[in-house]
């Protein structure tokens, strides 16, 4: 059922990805907790043989909105990476429902940019965090920002960026076009989160340098 107590210009929304599998296709966010998952009395439901029939919760802890695999077949996953805990969602994040592309969007009208300094490393747990909120990266992006995070402010050379993610020495012919690609979708992890994909500045002839 759709909802129409709530002004959708100023509340968080979950949209359809495929609207013809999805009902209702938007769904304005204003109470504490709604179920996802094929099955009928879910607030929405989502009509696919991946989806359990209770796949997902989103639950409003304090002021955001997290969501939670409640169990699922085939997993739950936000910008392609499989959940393993609780995700407190941002402004455009992509919810995968039984496959990593996307099935629904996330939109907070309200969001407010992140300053890049909430950037932390805990070594305990071998995590970045924003705003003491763990930040999901596949394994790749994590080896570059880890070696970026550790030399930040100074320049990490193609040398040793391609050290850090392969485990061995550069090789231009074979690395320069995939070590790219891995910038540039750990910029985009970045921003996803509200960061500035800016922050990692790219000095022609030298290298890259994080700045936090």
């Amino acid at each position: 059922m759709v909802q129409t107590e709530f002004d959708v210009s100023v509340v968080p929304q979950l949209v359809a990805a495929q609207p013809e599998l999805v009902s209702p296709a938007s769904f304005a966010l204003g109470a504490a907790t709604y179920a996802i998952g094929r099955g009928p009395g879910c607030n929405l439901v989502v009509r696919h043989p991946l989806v359990s029939r209770l796949h997902a919760t989103v639950e409003l802890r304090g002021a955001r909105y997290t969501l939670v695999d409640m169990g699922s077949v085939n997993g739950t996953y936000v910008n392609g990476s499989r959940l393993a805990g609780a995700h407190q969602l941002s402004n455009n994040d992509q919810i995968g429902l039984g496959r990593s592309s996307p099935m629904l969007y996330f939109y907070d009208p309200d969001s407010t940019m992140l300053d890049a300094g909430v950037l932390s490393y805990d070594e305990r747990t071998m995590s970045f965090l924003i705003g003491g909120a763990r930040l999901d990266l596949s394994p790749m992006q994590f080896r570059l920002l880890r070696h970026l995070h550790q030399h930040a402010g100074t320049v990490c050379t193609r040398e040793s960026c391609a050290a850090a993610l392969w485990g061995r020495a550069y090789e231009p012919e074979l690395d320069t076009s995939a070590l790219d690609q891995a910038l540039n979708s750990l910029r985009r992890k970045l921003r996803l989160q509200g960061l500035d994909g800016g922050m990692i500045e790219t000095r022609r002839g030298q290298g890259y340098v994080l700045r936090i």
